[in-house]
């Protein structure tokens, strides 16, 4: 919203907002700024994806029946607690936050593992599981799964 108030066109990827009035917020925001707002994925532009997804429309694998997508993601270890800390240099911390509940400044809850926190993201589902949907979606020319099942946990 800040970006496109200073006039200013955007590209934005997941996680783009944590509900769908802060989605809704930002669509406004383009419109009245005349603003030119991209969403995307990252994986849409590589070549070995585009191969995949050419291959799957040529026909040459026949009538699909099914498709199933996952992301085995057992990787993670437990994130070790740490004391709040101060700003880093260079770091806008306020408009980093956006409409996130004001707290001081964790490294737990900043660059990669931000992600683990439902103040500003979706955990795993918003973070990967959208990717793992964008293929099977793209591959069968749908915009919608016709159903989803999760399981896992620690």
């Amino acid at each position: 919203i800040d970006a496109v108030n200073a006039g200013k066109h955007v590209y934005v990827e997941k996680p783009i907002g944590n509900s769908i009035l802060e989605c809704q917020l930002m669509v406004q925001a383009a419109k009245k700024n005349k603003a030119i707002v991209q969403v995307g994925q990252w994986q849409r532009s590589q070549q070995h994806f585009q191969d995949a997804i050419d291959f799957v429309h040529s026909g040459k694998l026949g009538k699909i029946r099914l498709v199933k997508a996952w992301s085995y993601q057992g990787w993670k270890s437990a994130i070790p607690i740490v004391p709040d800390e101060p700003v880093p240099a260079g770091v806008h911390y306020t408009e980093w936050l956006g409409p996130a509940q004001k707290r001081p400044f964790n490294s737990n809850r900043f660059h990669f593992n931000f992600r683990w926190f439902w103040d500003y993201a979706g955990g795993l589902l918003t973070d990967w599981g959208v990717h793992m949907l964008d293929y099977a979606l793209l591959a069968m020319k749908v915009s919608d799964p016709k159903s989803i099942m999760a399981s896992g946990g620690k």
